[in-house]
């Protein structure tokens, strides 16, 4: 098979993932992507995920950085799910007061801990499903860890409790029928700021989307001062 049909086929299948109709995605069961702490770290020390590094990946990532930047008040960020730290590299730091990244594998976290010291930066090996952070965050970022969770929803409502009023959170996932499921749940749950679909050259694609409390967005404007 050429690399040109390849790349047709992996991009008519995210598509399909992306846009199939919501009455389809609502027959479809939710199978959680599972993996042991032990896979996550022989995974990350045999160099597994060292693509995430390439230039294929920037779509991705180019995306959920310009929506971080957008958002961010100054405040801290929060990476669940980061892996190696590979998104703080394309942040810029002057959007942000302090970055925790959190990563279920200490192998990843390792890696990520040798990265230069910048002073408001850190990394934890811990469990997001119970990890609690050291402060509220104005963007909490889900990269590409929701569906790796028995229970994605339930994992991000918990997180509503460690976001500054205003705050958001970022979410990206890859084109596939889990993730639609995924969505269909965060959609009718949180209020949807923004959205977009980031393509790579191999056909490979990420929905990434923007939500806030819904009660955030019901809230009256203030009364001018008598």
């Amino acid at each position: 098979m050429s690399i040109a049909l390849k790349r047709w086929k992996r991009l008519a299948k995210c598509t399909l993932a992306a846009y199939m109709p919501e009455s389809v995605v609502a027959l479809l069961p939710y199978e959680v992507q599972r993996h042991s702490v032990t896979d996550w770290d022989v995974a990350y020390g045999q160099g597994h995920w060292n693509y995430l590094y390439r230039s294929s990946e920037l779509a991705r990532y180019g995306t959920i950085v310009s929506f971080s930047h957008r958002f961010t008040q100054g405040g801290p960020v929060l990476d669940l799910g980061c892996g190696e730290g590979i998104l703080k590299l394309h942040l810029n730091p002057d959007t942000y007061a302090r970055y925790d990244g959190v990563d279920l594998s200490s192998e990843a976290i390792g890696k990520a801990q040798q990265m230069p010291a910048d002073g408001k930066s850190r990394f934890v090996a811990a469990d997001i499903e119970v990890f609690e952070p050291p402060e509220p965050s104005d963007v909490i970022i889900f990269n590409e860890v929701l569906y790796y969770l028995a229970d994605p929803l339930k994992a991000v409502q918990r997180y509503e409790a460690f976001l500054k009023p205003g705050g958001v959170f970022i979410v990206s996932m890859f084109d596939m029928l889990k993730s639609r499921k995924i969505w269909r749940e965060l959609d009718g749950h949180y209020a949807l700021l923004e959205a977009s679909r980031a393509v790579n050259h191999g056909g490979h694609s990420w929905s990434i989307r923007v939500y806030r409390r819904r009660v955030e967005q019901a809230e009256p404007a203030a009364l001018p001062a008598a």
